[in-house]
Order: C-alpha cells, then sequence, then structure tokens
C-alpha cells in the first residue's frame, strides 16, 4: 500500500483539478469539492450506518432494488448513498430524496477517508460493481468493519489493469468480506486476482431487476406512423459520422433518425456536423422535447427522455462500441423488445451482448456499409417475434437484487 499511495499523491493534483474542473463544466457548487476531501459531510443521526457507494448514475439505477431492500430490511439503520460523479448525485437525490442521507465519496487519501469513516463508522459497506479504493477498504478491514462487493463485474480490459498492478495494490481483494459478481467471467478473474473461492458467488445483473417488458408508443398521434425510427443512443464521437453515413445510404427514404450523444454537450458540435452535410435536423431542446417528424435527424441535446425514445423507436443502435469504450448498457432497448445493432466494442456488457447474440436480438456492425446492411434487414422485420424472447429473457434473469441478502446472510 505504500506504493500506491505514494503514487496517488504524485497524481493526486492533476486528478483534483480534473475535479475542480469538471464542476466549473457542469455548473456545481465548488463548495461540494469539499465532501471530495471529506472537509464537508452530512449530519450522522444517533443510527448505525449503512454505506453503499455506487460510482455513477448507471450504479445507482442498477442498485435501486437493493436499496430500497437496505431500507426495508434495516429500518434502524441509516442509509448513506455515495458517489463520484454529478449525474449520479442527481439521480440519487431524484430518486430517494430524504429518505438517505447523501454525500460524494471523498478522494482514495487515507486522511481524507480516515475522517470520512471516523464521522460516519459505517457498520457495513456495499460498493456497487467494481470501484476498488483501495484505501477505503484497507481501512475498514483494520476496524474490521464489514464490506461486500456486490452486482460485482470485472471486464477482461479491467482484470489486465488491475493485475498489473496488483504488486502496488496488495492483497485489497482479499480483504473485501465476500463478492457477488455478475457472470462466469467476473469470478474467474476475481479469484486470479485474489479473491478466496469460498468468498464469492455468481449470479445476474442488478440490472435485470430494474427492468421490465413495455409496450411501445403508438406514433399515430403524429399521423406519420408510415415513418419509422432507428434511435442511437449513448453514442461518443465519432460514431455519429459512422452513423450518418450508414443511414444516408438507407434504401428506405422515410426513415428517421434519433441520435443520443452520451454527453449532450457535445451536441452543437454535431449539429455544426451535420447541417455541414445538408441533412434536414431538429434539436430536441428546440421543439418542445418533441420528435419533429418532418427532419430527417433528430438531435436530443437532453437527459432524462431516453425510455420515452426508445418507445418511439422500430430498431436501436448502442454506443461506445464502434470505438473501443466497451459498449454501453442494451438492457433499456430490450425491454422494448427492439432489434438491436452494435459495433464489436462491449466488453463492459460482454455477457448480455453474447445472449443477445445468441438469441438473434443483436447484430454487430464495424462500418457504415454493415450497418447499413443490418438496419435494412431490422426495419422490415416483424417486431412480436422479438417479444416473447426477451420477456423469457428478462423473467429467467431476475431477482438477483434479492438473492443478494441470502448470499450475505443479511
Amino acid at each position: 500500500m505504500r506504493a500506491y499511495n505514494f503514487i496517488y499523491i504524485i497524481i493526486f493534483p492533476l486528478i483534483f483539478l480534473r475535479s475542480i474542473y469538471k464542476s466549473l463544466r457542469f455548473g456545481e457548487n465548488l463548495s461540494r469539492t469539499l465532501e471530495k476531501l471529506s472537509l464537508s459531510e452530512g449530519e450522522k443521526s444517533s443510527k448505525p450506518v449503512i454505506l453503499v457507494h455506487a460510482v455513477s448514475v448507471g450504479e445507482v439505477l442498477a442498485g435501486r432494488k437493493f436499496v430500497n431492500e437496505i431500507i426495508k430490511r434495516f429500518p434502524d439503520y441509516q442509509v448513506l448513498i455515495t458517489c463520484t460523479t454529478q449525474t449520479g448525485s442527481a439521480t440519487i437525490k431524484k430518486i430517494y430524496g430524504n429518505s438517505v442521507q447523501h454525500q460524494y465519496l471523498p478522494f482514495d487519501l487515507k486522511f481524507c477517508l480516515k475522517r470520512f469513516i471516523k464521522n460516519w463508522q459505517p457498520e457495513i459497506t456495499f460498493i456497487l460493481e467494481t470501484e476498488i479504493w483501495p484505501n477505503l477498504i484497507n481501512l475498514l478491514y483494520k476496524q474490521r468493519r464489514k464490506v461486500f462487493l456486490v452486482n460485482g463485474r470485472l471486464s477482461e480490459k479491467s482484470f489486465k489493469r488491475y493485475k498489473l498492478y496488483l504488486p502496488v495494490l496488495g492483497d485489497v481483494f482479499s480483504k473485501i468480506d465476500y463478492i457477488i459478481c455478475q457472470g462466469k467471467r467476473d469470478l474467474e478473474r476475481f479469484v486470479k486476482l485474489g479473491v478466496d473461492k469460498e468468498k464469492i458467488k455468481m449470479d445476474y445483473s442488478f440490472k435485470f431487476d430494474s427492468i421490465s417488458l413495455l409496450e411501445k408508443k403508438d406514433k399515430s398521434e403524429s399521423d406519420v406512423s408510415e415513418k419509422k425510427i432507428i434511435i442511437c443512443a449513448s453514442t461518443h464521437e465519432p460514431e455519429e459520422r459512422i452513423l450518418v453515413d450508414a443511414f444516408e445510404t438507407l434504401d428506405d427514404k422515410d426513415v428517421i433518425l434519433i441520435l443520443v450523444p452520451r454527453h449532450p454537450e457535445r451536441v452543437p458540435k454535431i449539429f455544426k456536423e451535420i447541417k455541414r452535410r445538408g441533412i434536414n435536423q431538429s434539436l430536441f431542446s428546440k421543439n418542445k422535447l418533441k420528435i419533429d417528424f418532418t427532419k430527417k435527424i433528430n438531435l436530443i441535446d437532453e437527459i432524462g427522455h431516453l425510455e420515452d425514445l426508445f418507445s418511439l423507436a422500430d430498431i436501436a443502435f448502442i454506443g461506445g462500441s464502434l470505438i473501443p469504450r466497451g459498449g454501453q448498457n442494451f438492457l433499456e432497448a430490450v425491454k422494448f423488445s427492439l432489434p438491436i445493432s452494435s459495433g464489436k466494442s462491449f466488453y463492459n456488457f460482454q455477457e448480455i451482448a453474447e445472449d443477445l447474440i445468441d438469441m438473434d436480438i443483436l447484430k454487430i456492425a464495424d462500418s457504415a456499409e454493415e450497418l447499413k446492411d443490418i438496419w435494412e434487414k431490422q426495419l422490415s422485420s416483424a417486431s412480436e417475434k422479438f417479444s416473447q424472447k426477451t420477456e423469457t429473457y428478462l423473467k429467467e434473469r431476475q431477482g438477483a437484487s434479492l438473492r443478494a441478502f441470502e448470499y450475505l446472510s443479511l
């Protein structure tokens, strides 16, 4: 741990400046940065504390049923939820309001975390997915406070990185009391990093518990129900260019493309590029947060509308996959029984992607030409055939959030 702490202190100025930059960029009050230094903390009640750490919005949403079960099972405890991002923080406040305590988790500096633990004194800590904070885990372990990693996920890329840094991190993985991971590959990778086989269990992702099969909206209200919709969700640069290339070459010209960039602040740049290509487009915020069926491309520059947009779509593309980013969550599209396309990079959702490929729901492309061929086949196929497949798929994989308490004997 000495080597880890030395390296972390050396690079900490960059980490801190990046945090300040993000706060300024997203208009967040800089006083919240004090939480990351453990200089500003919420008031602890007389109740014992259960700490839940969910790094960002995806983990917060995936853990919703799990956290609600904690609140239900432990009414005499105060629940503290931490995260590290502005979107995660906003989501926690929106979902839980005043029913839980919330703050940012401090930087992984010993003196910050010592103050944090002294203030909150968590009896039990749940870490969602794979947020390994060596000093946090080490300090909790030394104070004999329980630490559980739930809904654990370890991609091949993350595994290689942790394996490389293992001499610096020490035996941090063996200090976790129990791990519940999402799949066989995750289990094998955790064991290779030093986790005792008796202290790890495999189940499905918590994300399945936040998903239920939903009906698509009726587009007939728009009087242009004959138009088909392709939604491209959580896209990254330069994916939009490839997607628009594929869209422009479709034989069926009565199709609308909805682009939903992962980071809305990129929208002005994307808008200029599409305008330069001479394609008529609409900005979501300028059209009263509605889809403009008279435009070929609708560019979404507001967050919080993805579910409604999926409900209008005929097929979906999931971004972060045409570049080496590991993809994004497929399940938002699955719950509307949509045919899905993706690039080849989906290591963050490897097992889910492989299941969907085997079920012929997900098709993989590596170019605009391949996407064009996939989209044309998917647009011409009947969506009803996917409904039964997706319903069975979702039902078989639900319940992990509640089974976790059985595994942990809580």
